[in-house]
């Protein structure tokens, strides 16, 4: 086997792994996009946050988080 055939599948494999790494992290990408947050809207998103004790008791809680991005500064503000 002569060197020309060694460094063209040299250079042939590091563009294969090159190829591949980017496509991975586009899609990564990609799918992180889709599945951060809410959609900024109207209405209320309800979160629900409790704890379960092991002999079936425990403590539920849900709150309300509006949707609207504006309603939402307000209730973060410190009030005066």
């Amino acid at each position: 086997m002569n060197a020309a055939f060694w460094i063209y599948g040299i250079c042939g494999l590091i563009a294969l792994v090159g190829s591949v790494i980017i496509f991975r992290s586009t899609i990564k990408n990609e799918r992180s996009e889709k599945i951060r947050g809410a959609e900024p809207g109207q209405g209320d998103q309800l979160i629900d946050h409790g704890t379960v004790l092991g002999g079936g008791g425990g403590h539920v809680t849900v709150s309300r988080v509006t949707k609207d991005p504006q309603e939402y500064a307000k209730a973060m503000a410190p009030k005066k």
